[in-house]
């Protein structure tokens, strides 16, 4: 059984703590967690730690976690300036980007 998760328009420290509780509770489901964000149009670190943090627990407890689509430009945009795409892992560019070149 797969978790979906729905991220919708704004994913800012102003709506941080519904996110941490979509990503607890899909933390206590089972199997892959899958998320979409496709429709995010404002984001800031907030988003970036805690989908951090739940790629970590969720690895931490054998589980996949997975953009539904590749992450769209305001959450390029964001871990462009934040400074994360200046030296990506290759799990960090499959996670955000699907292997895709960033944008």
């Amino acid at each position: 059984m797969e978790t979906d998760l729905q991220i919708t328009s704004s994913a800012t420290v102003r709506n941080a703590r519904d996110i941490q509780d979509q990503c607890l509770a899909a933390l206590a489901g089972e199997g892959a967690i899958n998320i979409n964000i496709a429709g995010i149009t404002d984001a800031d670190l907030s988003f970036v730690q805690l989908l951090q943090a739940l790629r970590t627990a969720a690895e931490a407890a054998g589980r996949v976690v997975r953009l539904r689509s590749p992450a769209p430009a305001p959450v390029a945009a964001l871990l462009e300036r934040a400074g994360f795409l200046a030296a990506p892992s290759p799990q960090d560019l499959d996670f955000w980007f699907h292997g895709e070149a960033v944008q």
